[in-house]
């Protein structure tokens, strides 16, 4: 048979995993409201059998010596962390897409009583009264404020466009440098885990904070180490950290995948897209508005306007010899009105284009933002914490705890019994 100290043994074993079992409880419920904490839990195994001798054999593993407590380790999905960091990073794109797009139809304007449509239609219709009244000075001073008001219109929303471009590029280096600390953080987090030696929970938690962060701005691939750290990867597979080494930055060359920074480059794209177009839109609305000549209506007059040769925005200007004498703002050239109308749809086609654009882009985050708040709403079904079962847990281990102090002072009676009142006699 054992001594009859291997009760106290048991007993021992039992208060320690349920004291470390309430205070891990203590802990979740203390930070319940911790952002990025991940509930942690004990647990315990049976530790091993003692051989016993019964009827002249030994029996081995027959008398259990009572609980260890193997770890104490978060309570993670792994899968729905990679999920959850994917689809922010695909809603950080599209906000940025939608953003840009926003402010693009803010720079158009339409429909508006002060946007470019309405500068051509009331050029288009100056022309018009010009045209009834080809000697009248009033209606030709009306033709050169309408073009001039074409030209302040269209220069103001190339500027706003350019700005924007300049903005977003100030951006992209802004959330690079942003992400580069990130991946700094995220080194030495690693490095800390890695010389813990042990189960580095709160730590953990604190490097998946920064590696969601990360996941906003670029698209990552994490792989977790059996040493508790985590290396991070572009989805070209380019390393960036590994263990507490940062192989590469992020800069403008890298590979982003998705998150903000790719959504910085498309915006990118998009506004010098949508400034292309509208270029394009001014150099065939300058052709389109060519007077004819004063003395032959059938041959082409002044330019109404000038510019450089491609007639970019920021070169357009009225003509010199116009602004210094109105008399030679003449009707429009014959057959231009009809290439005019082409340019006023080849514009509306131009905003509508955006307005499908943004929509679209509306609908994404939208759809995103619901898809990214079930996942959340999962993954804190798993690692969250809930208040009601942890009290739960509170008054189980509590009972569980007592019960082996009563083992405890069950053994200590039973020892009195052996050791003063059997050794008096």
């Amino acid at each position: 048979m054992v001594s009859t100290f291997h009760g106290l043994e048991v007993g021992k074993r039992g208060l320690m995993v349920g004291q470390a079992s309430i205070s891990t409880t203590g802990h979740n419920i203390a930070n319940a409201n911790t952002k990025g904490y991940s509930r942690q839990q004990v647990n315990a195994i049976t530790s091993p059998s003692l051989d016993v001798w019964t009827s002249g054999a030994v029996n081995p593993g027959q008398l259990g010596t009572g609980v260890l407590m193997e770890s104490i380790t978060r309570v993670r999905d792994h899968f729905l962390d990679q999920q959850y960091r994917n689809q922010s990073g695909t809603l950080g794109e599209w906000s940025i897409r939608q953003e840009t797009l926003d402010q693009l139809e803010t720079v158009i304007n339409e429909p508006s009583d002060t946007g470019l449509r309405t500068a051509m239609d009331q050029l288009a219709g100056a022309f018009q009264d010009l045209a009834n009244e080809p000697d009248s000075l009033s209606a030709k001073a009306v033709v050169k404020e309408r073009a001039q008001a074409f030209i302040e219109t269209i220069q103001s929303m190339d500027r706003s466009m350019t700005e924007m471009k300049k903005d977003l590029n100030q951006q992209q280096t802004v959330k690079m440098n942003e992400a580069n600390g990130y991946l700094e953080q995220i080194a030495q987090l690693n490095d800390s885990i890695k010389r813990t030696g042990s189960q580095a929970n709160d730590l953990q938690d604190k490097r998946d904070v920064l590696i969601e962060e990360l996941s906003k701005l670029v698209s990552i691939k994490v792989d977790n180490q059996a040493d508790g750290t985590s290396n991070i990867s572009l989805t070209d597979g380019t390393s960036l950290v590994e263990g507490a080494s940062i192989k590469s930055k992020i800069d403008a060359t890298s590979t982003f995948g998705g998150g903000e920074l790719s959504g910085i480059v498309k915006s990118l794209v998009i506004v010098d897209d949508y400034q292309t177009k509208l270029n394009a839109v001014a150099k065939d609305f300058v052709e389109a508005n060519q007077m004819s000549s004063p003395t032959d209506a059938s041959q082409p007059g002044e330019n109404l306007f000038s510019g450089d040769a491609d007639y970019s925005i920021a070169s357009l200007k009225v003509n010199p010899n116009v602004e210094n004498d109105m008399k030679q703002i003449t009707p429009l050239f014959t057959g231009m009105e009809e290439k005019s109308k082409a340019v006023n749809s080849s514009y509306r086609s131009l905003v509508s284009e955006l307005g499908t654009e943004s929509q679209t882009a509306i609908r994404q985050v939208a759809n995103y933002e619901a898809t990214l708040q079930a996942t959340d709403s999962r993954r804190q079904s798993v690692t969250g914490v809930s208040l009601d079962e942890e009290m739960a847990n509170l008054i189980k281990y509590q009972h569980s705890y007592s019960a082996a102090a009563r083992m405890v002072s069950t053994t200590d009676q039973m020892l009195d019994t052996i050791i003063n009142r059997m050794a008096a006699r």
